[in-house]
């Protein structure tokens, strides 16, 4: 089994590609269904019955997926995910919740990737997002250098974004537009990555993001609870959440790959460092085990946790005491204090044996995740991939 397969476990397809050909071909195509199953309560919400209001949510996501390559040096990547009933808050940094809001979403992303030369990698990722109230464009660049005769590599990317959607204010059981049209955020980012093959089995990685942001970065429907008694059981009213008007994000990670080839099976640990300028800092840790069963199937298992603080102007009840109508405050539950336990499993079958042309595989998934600020979410997903 390749080192490559290996380590990243990807589909296990033969490309089957014949260089010889000209003109653009389609390569593989993906089809999944995910169903996403939230339950909760955030004192964002407004969704009753009392200061901390329902985040139920139900989400049902067909996406599409379609490579092609235009030809030896060039190939592109179209991925199409449309969310039903779904929305979500842009800030948090671990699982994203949705309160007080429902409605319906498509994305749109593609990826084209350029072999320079034999050692250079160019790849472009642009599209856009759009569902009844935000809308969002996207791009960036990456470029790839092997080195070391494929040992290594080094990775840097820029990427950028730009929203635009309806302000909403809350008034009490409900939300309303505004008198302005729209609101506007933008953002930039860069990151860097390097990957050292320390031996035919074992892989590191590291990694530095940086990101910033600058505009409306709150969520249009997230509320505050305002002038409740000590219990938070009973408020006189909410007020719409602030944010500053810019966000300064960093990441560090790293991972390490092993590959047991006696019992074809692949482990990866990984870490993550997080911290704004919010005063959030966050640590995640993720373990990962892939087990070929057969020639043609393996499972795959892992177990994630995270903890993170919580942003300096978090609060559950706003009251008189140095009440600045200005200041930040946000009562958000993804960006508040809290652990998170993830655990899931997957099962890969390829119904044509691989290292053939014209390859079937089909899979399916469930994920489960908890936090300690009440809230739990399950995922599962099924895919048919072909490639052609």
């Amino acid at each position: 089994m390749p080192l490559t397969l290996a380590l990243f476990c990807g589909n296990a397809h033969s490309d089957a590609e014949d260089s010889s050909k000209d003109g653009v071909r389609v390569e593989e195509a993906h089809i999944r269904f995910t169903y996403f199953d939230q339950k909760g309560f955030g004192y964002q919400s407004q969704a009753g019955p009392g200061p901390a209001g329902s985040e139920r949510l139900q989400v049902y996501e067909p996406m599409f997926y379609v490579r092609f390559r235009q030809n030896d040096k060039v190939e592109h990547t179209i991925t199409v995910p449309i969310d039903i009933i779904t929305s979500a808050s842009t800030d948090a940094i671990d699982a994203l919740t949705t309160a007080s809001r429902h409605n319906e979403a498509g994305t749109i992303m593609i990826d084209t990737r350029v072999k320079a030369t034999d050692d250079d990698t160019l790849k472009f990722t642009y599209g856009g997002h759009g569902e009844e109230w935000f809308a969002s464009v996207f791009g960036g660049v990456g470029y790839t250098r092997d080195l070391a005769q494929d040992n290594a590599t080094i990775t840097a990317r820029i990427d950028g974004s730009f929203d635009w959607f309806t302000p909403y204010g809350p008034w009490p059981r409900r939300i309303v537009p505004l008198t302005r049209k729209f609101d506007f955020r933008g953002g930039l980012s860069g990151s860097v990555e390097v990957s050292q093959v320390l031996s035919p089995t074992t892989l590191v990685k590291a990694g530095y993001g940086i990101a910033w942001q600058k505009g409306a970065l709150l969520t249009p429907w997230n509320s505050v609870p305002f002038l409740c008694n000590p219990d938070v059981t009973e408020c006189f009213a909410r007020l719409q959440e602030q944010f500053p008007g810019t966000r300064l994000k960093q990441t560090v990670s790293g991972l390490l790959a092993q590959h047991i080839p006696r019992t074809s099976t692949t482990v990866r640990l990984s870490y993550r460092f997080f911290a704004d300028d919010y005063d959030v800092r966050a640590h995640t840790l993720l373990g990962e085990i892939y087990q070929y069963v057969t020639e043609r199937a393996y499972i795959s298992a892992h177990y994630r946790a995270h903890r993170q603080t919580a942003v300096y102007f978090w609060t559950t009840n706003l009251g008189l005491a140095n009440f600045d109508p200005g200041a930040p405050r946000t009562s958000d539950s993804d960006l508040a204090e809290f652990w998170a336990h993830e655990w899931g499993a997957k099962v890969l079958f390829h119904i044509t044996p691989p290292g053939r042309p014209r390859q079937h595989d089909i899979d399916v998934y469930f994920n489960r995740y908890t936090r300690t600020n009440n809230l739990s979410v399950n995922v599962g997903s099924i895919g048919y991939g072909y490639n052609f």
